[in-house]
């Protein structure tokens, strides 16, 4: 009986573990992106940036990976990468692009409070 109670236990301790992943929005650049950044970063993390997302930002954000920590990607890797980014999670990737997969944290996420929607602030 112990044996059974602790199977059970050990279950439903790991349950909730393989929560899936979103998956990388369809097009192109989605295979460079995958090679390049998914090995550190997940959707889930790409899309949380996506509110604030304008082709400055990814663009400072790639060159940060380059140069501080070193991403393997030539510049034309680059640009497919920030261009990819800009189409399919920028301020207006609904115009452009559709998410394949709903993301499950970002569902529930906010703007900080005196922000709006891509980072302007919010007038008094």
């Amino acid at each position: 009986m112990s044996q059974i109670l602790w199977a059970i236990t050990l279950m439903l301790a790991f349950s909730g573990i393989a929560r899936a992943e979103p998956e990388a929005a369809l097009g192109e650049g989605r295979e460079l992106f995958i090679a390049r950044c998914s090995s550190c970063h997940s959707v889930d993390y790409i899309e949380m940036h996506a509110r604030f997302g304008t082709r400055a930002l990814w663009e400072s954000q790639v060159t940060k990976m380059r140069n501080a920590y070193k991403a393997p990607m030539s510049d034309e890797d680059a640009k497919v990468i920030v261009d990819y980014l800009e189409r399919q999670y920028g301020l207006d990737r609904n115009a452009t692009g559709q998410r394949t997969t709903p993301s499950s944290s970002m569902s529930k996420t906010r703007v900080a409070p005196g922000l709006i929607a891509g980072g302007a602030p919010r007038s008094p």
